[in-house]
């Protein structure tokens, strides 16, 4: 199967077990069944007569065989289980599928619903009223019994279940019984026409009800879809061929044809032979509501008559196959395309679920729970909801044959064009001649069940649209539109063809009240006449606002939901062009981001680039040499820095940032500010002051990197922006509240630069943003700074503002609510400073130890195993290493690492600096293998990660490792020294 095919919900694939032979039983058994053997004489004969059926019959398979046409043309390009619903997903959308799907499986389980209920009815002509026992009451002038009812549930339950746990069984059943029922058809056929005498002695030929025999053929084309409906079954079992998909029109074609033979062959059958007073088959049929026993059933007293006891028993086996073969067939069509409907989120998952053998199972469940309850309404209720299937048919007709008019037209395929067209002529046909102009082909409640069917979907549509996540559904307004447009005219249709019956009841009442009383003769008898007209008025007004009312409900009902479904797309809508918004200005921020970095990076690389060549042509001027590297150091920095913003930004936005508050003194920590940038200000000739007179409380618990991070952001900004000869102060004072332990504190940084525009100072804490005029041209930064001093002070609870214009400088004004702490000497521990760069970014190094004791250490006495998979970053790390005084051996991954580890002696190595990202086995894992060595001096090895993974969370990972140091790459040689002498110390 093609995987473009799929729908993509992975619920999974069918199992393949359907042979040639039993996709035919499939096609033949699930569009013949009990209506067969029942219908010539109620519905074929009644309408056109024995050879009108016939033309009818034949011209209603040609339009069947040009929709089986577009179905196999649909199933050669959509392989999958779903038939109409996943042709109709594919090519016109989720909406259209919904609508097809929802008509389609009332299709199916009315069928179904009809096929066990017909048993009763067998049982009654052939068995009296052996099965009437147990409880018995009426509805809807229907006789329930409790036997009938068990024969009913155990053919659901036992069909239901085989089609569940052996469905090989249930098709090589279906199979058997399918071959027996078009064979039994045949003989019975073959053998009630040599007793009648051939088939042209079979007459009228035509109904003579109106002499139309053009009007008498039409009206049995148009019950094509009620006829045939089934024959598409195997659309659904596709991904279950174990043959060529190419190879199922045949089977279409041989379906239809056997089909249309036996619906011809029983009309015939049942027109053949006629009990002893008619003299042809037209004055039978007339009286057959008023025959009880075989008489009643054509089929059955023809076969009787021509061949005994023993034909009414192949008559049996054969209506008793097509009855199971309707069952089977059903369940399983109807089973596959609720698990299709699952699979595209049209049902819950749960309709979906396949059991070992690939079989949907909880379908099948379902449909055997839902169908237990339907033998206790009676056969007439169960009449009415079948009488929609030919409505459901034409429904899922007309969107295949669409659906392959719309595919032929996208690949040029002129012939599919004309099969497609000719195929929505035939539904759009079948719809209107059902909806409009059959009188009494569809009973009054089948239009009320039709139009409550609209509701429900409606109502049920709200619910999937609701649950739609990835806004598949509410795309098409055309779908609901006709939908809307079926609710009301089926109500219309409902409420005319209610209103016939109650005015034909109300005048066949006056009529016989008025023969009864006779007012003319007696005229006491004109009061009660009157009396009487005025009572069936009352009547019969009471019976229109009744009717009148349930339609406007039915299609208010239909608007709110409709409305509901439009409010909610609307605000999808909505949303989704405000999401559109923020996306292409995320999108046109992110645009300018990467031009600002692609400039700012590419600045200090032409730096660094042009003075390695400088440094190349310089062979004899050392000063010069060291002239060109310190700019080459400085321009690695500012990349550096850059590259740290947007990992540092990367960091806030994926919520991977986390603070780490320790006890700080803040009138200390300010004034290792001041003495950070006291240099780089005067050297500018800026005025420079930090005031911490007003802050009562100095001890406090704060993360002083991010703390730190902060104030260099602003601080770098103010050096920056503001001119030779400005001033720059930071303030902080401590406000007074009445909160216990809890400080609150403002930190004013102010400058005296070139300001900001109004219109930037309200971006300025956008990720990205750096305004451009020709004031701040030529003034380097990723425009990143701002957005994350915002997201650090958000962290810590604060708040951030800024006051500012053109000219008139900037200031910025933090609020701090800080845990006060009892002053004490702060922890002493390998903290992280923050160096400031041009522009305004910063990176972390460890600070060096000021422990004097940890000078005396003597690198020449140690050696160290160096782990790293890349060569370069070996031999540059070597080179430093070796310069400081170490000896050292190397290693090319982890797993290499602990085999040397393991192998030395105890105390050969004094510590080992572990690369993270390695081949093989990665740092985090060879240090806690070395750390589970045997041996307790091997296992209690420094160990220093010197890595490129450089945040916190990284160094607290090397931490939990076993690792005793951390240091980021790229390597600063004296954090690199600070480490190792206090790792080795």
């Amino acid at each position: 199967m093609n995987n473009d095919t799929k729908s993509g919900e992975n619920i999974g694939t069918l199992s393949k077990y359907l042979s040639p032979i039993g996709a035919w039983a499939l096609a033949f058994g699930c569009s013949v069944g009990w209506g067969a053997f029942v219908m010539p004489g109620t519905t074929f004969l009644p309408k056109a007569g024995p050879v009108g059926t016939a033309i009818g019959m034949c011209i209603g398979l040609v339009l069947m065989l040009i929709i089986g046409i577009n179905y196999h043309y649909l199933m050669n390009r959509y392989p999958d289980s779903g038939g109409t619903l996943t042709y109709t997903v594919k090519v016109l959308g989720y909406d259209h599928g919904f609508l097809s799907s929802w008509f389609l499986v009332l299709v199916y389980v009315a069928i179904i619903w009809a096929n066990a209920t017909a048993l009763t009815l067998i049982a009654r002509r052939l068995f009296g009223d052996l099965l009437q026992f147990g409880f018995h009451y009426q509805i809807l002038g229907y006789d329930v019994y409790f036997g009938e009812v068990l024969l009913t549930e155990v053919a659901l339950v036992l069909f239901g279940f085989i089609s569940i746990w052996r469905k090989r069984l249930s098709i090589w059943i279906q199979i058997i019984l399918a071959v027996l029922l078009i064979v039994g058809i045949v003989v019975v056929f073959v053998c009630v026409m040599q007793h009648a005498g051939g088939v042209s002695s079979v007459l009228p030929a035509f109904a003579d009800n109106d002499g139309n025999s053009l009007a008498q053929i039409i009206g049995i084309v148009v019950l094509a879809p009620w006829a045939f409906v089934g024959f598409e079954s195997i659309s659904h079992s596709t991904e279950e061929f174990r043959f060529p998909t190419k190879r199922a029109l045949p089977i279409l074609v041989v379906a239809l044809v056997t089909g249309a033979v036996s619906y011809i062959f029983l009309t015939e059958i049942a027109a053949a032979v006629q009990p002893n007073g008619y003299s042809n088959w037209i004055s039978y049929i007339a009286d057959l509501p008023d025959l009880d026993g075989l008489q009643g059933l054509p089929t059955f007293f023809a076969t009787n008559e021509a061949m005994g006891h023993t034909g009414i028993i192949i008559l049996g086996v054969t209506i008793v196959s097509g009855i199971i073969t309707g069952l089977i067939g059903n369940f399983i069509a109807a089973s596959r395309l609720m698990y299709s409907m699952a699979d595209r989120r049209i049902l819950p998952r749960w309709f979906g679920a396949k059991d070992k053998n690939g079989t949907p199972r909880n379908a099948i469940v379902f449909l055997i729970i839902i169908s237990l309850f339907i033998p206790f309404l009676g056969r007439t209720a169960i009449g009415w909801i079948v009488d929609v299937t030919t409505i459901g048919a034409a429904i899922a007709y007309g969107y295949t044959s669409i659906a392959a008019f719309v595919m032929a037209r996208r690949e040029g395929d002129t012939p599919r064009k004309i099969t497609g067209l000719v195929g929505i002529f035939a539904a759009v046909l079948f719809f209107v001649y059902f909806m409009a102009f059959s009188a009494g082909a569809m009973s009054t409640e089948s239009y009320l069940i039709l139009a409550v069917w609209a509701i429900l979907g409606f109502v049920y549509f709200r619910y999937v649209f609701s649950k739609d996540e990835k806004r598949r559904f509410g795309k098409s307004t055309v779908v609901w539109l006709a939908l809307l447009f079926l609710l009301f005219f089926t109500s219309l249709m409902w409420v005319r063809q209610a209103t016939n019956e109650m005015t034909e009841r109300v005048v066949n009442n006056i009529s016989e009240y008025y023969e009864m009383k006779n007012p003319e003769q007696d005229p006491e008898a004109v009061a009660d006449t009157e009396s009487y007209l005025e009572s069936q008025m009352d009547e019969a007004n009471r019976l229109l606002t009744r009717n009148s009312i349930i339609q406007m409900l039915l299609i208010v009902a239909g608007l709110a939901i409709m409305f509901s479904v439009y409010v909610t797309i609307t605000k999808r809508e909505k949303a989704m062009e405000v999401k559109k918004a923020k996306a292409e200005e995320s999108s046109k921020a992110k645009t300018i981001f990467l031009s600002n970095m692609s400039h700012d990076i590419r600045t200090p690389m032409n730096a660094i680039i042009g003075y390695v060549n400088l440094a190349e042509d310089e062979k004899n001027d050392e000063a010069k040499l060291r002239e060109y590297l310190g700019k080459i150091k400085n321009s690695s920095h500012h990349l550096l820095a850059l590259i740290n913003d947007v990992l540092e930004m990367s960091r806030i936005e994926s919520g991977k940032m986390d603070l780490e508050p320790i006890a700080i003194d803040l009138k200390k920590t300010l004034g290792e500010v001041e003495d950070m940038f006291s240099t780089q200000m005067d050297e500018k000739h800026i005025d420079f002051s930090v005031s911490t007179s007003h802050i009562k409380d100095s001890s406090v618990m704060c993360d002083k990197n991010r703390l730190n991070r902060v104030l260099l952001n602003l601080l770098s900004n103010a050096y920056k922006f503001t001119p030779e000869g400005g001033t720059v102060t930071v303030q902080c004072w401590q406000i007074d509240t009445d909160r216990e332990g809890v400080g609150t504190y403002e930190l004013r940084v102010k400058d005296s630069g070139i300001g900001m525009t109004k219109e930037f100072a309200e971006r300025v804490f956008d990720a990205f943003e750096r305004e451009r005029t020709s004031t701040v041209s030529g003034i380097q930064g990723t425009g990143l700074g701002m957005a994350i001093t915002k997201s650090i002070v958000d962290m810590m609870g604060g708040s951030i503002e800024v006051n500012t214009a053109p000219d008139e400088g900037t200031e910025f004004v933090i609020r701090l609510d800080l845990e006060l702490v009892e002053e004490k000497a702060e922890v002493k521990r390998s903290t992280a400073k923050v160096v400031s760069s041009t522009d305004g970014s910063s990176d972390d190094e460890t600070v060096a130890s000021e422990d004097p004791a940890e000078d005396e250490i003597d690198f020449s006495t140690k050696r160290l195993l160096l782990v790293e998979d890349i060569d370069i970053n070996r031999e540059i790390a070597t080179m430093i290493l070796t310069n400081m005084g170490f000896s050292l051996e190397t290693a090319v991954n982890g797993q290499d690492a602990v085999d040397k580890v393991a192998a030395s002696e105890p105390g050969y190595f004094d510590g080992v600096l572990m690369d993270i990202q390695m081949p093989v086995m990665d740092g985090y894992e060879a240090s806690r293998t070395i750390r589970a060595l045997d041996d307790e001096v091997l296992s209690q090895v420094p160990i220093v990660a010197m890595t490129a993974n450089a945040f916190s969370e990284d160094v607290k990972k090397a931490h939990d490792a076993g690792m005793n140091g951390h240091v980021a790459k790229p390597i600063d040689v004296k954090v690199l020294e600070s480490t190792l002498r206090e790792v080795l110390s």
